[in-house]
């Protein structure tokens, strides 16, 4: 799929937003092409799969254009990118964050984009945790992590700036 477009529940989300779910989970299956409903389920399964093959890059459409049905592509999909964990989604995301830089761009741009990013990082690795005082502790460390991460990608000409939150008391979330 593409970059920005990389997980699954982002499809999902915006199928079951055009209440088309149905197409991709099986409650909608295929019914008899004699049937009277067979023409709009044809007409909005065409539609559905457009959406996915739309979402994927140029260079796998070939590998998946050819299944009869939205939940046909959607399950190769499944098949062939999902492994049942989120752990090669997390690299890549954690990656990304790594990598982000302002590079002259708006801050506005730099902070939504990382906000972006660090939000379907959290959402595929939740926080397990009982107590709400180790949830507390361990959100500290985590927006202090996000803060020096947001800094070391800024520009140069903002070093002064860089180290004016560097000495805030109380030391600043990312937001």
């Amino acid at each position: 799929m593409r970059e920005d477009d990389s997980s699954n529940p982002h499809g999902e989300l915006y199928i079951s937003g055009k209440d088309k779910l149905g197409y991709i989970n099986g409650d909608l299956p295929q019914p008899p092409s004699t049937a009277p409903t067979f023409p709009r389920w044809r007409t909005e399964n065409s539609i559905v799969k457009g959406w996915l093959i739309n979402s994927l890059e140029q260079s796998l459409i070939g590998n998946f254009i050819h299944f009869s049905t939205a939940k046909a592509v959607w399950d190769a999909i499944a098949t062939t990118y999902y492994d049942g964990t989120d752990t090669s989604q997390v690299y890549d995301l954690k990656r990304r964050v790594s990598r982000m830089r302002q590079a002259g761009g708006s801050i506005e741009t730099y902070y939504n984009t990382l906000q972006s990013l660090w939000r379907e990082i959290d959402f595929r690795r939740p926080n397990m945790m009982e107590y709400e005082s180790d949830i507390k502790r361990y959100n500290d460390i985590l927006q202090e992590d996000r803060v020096y991460i947001f800094l070391d990608g800024h520009d140069d000409r903002l070093d002064k700036a860089r180290s004016d939150v560097l000495h805030m008391t109380p030391f600043p979330t990312v937001d």
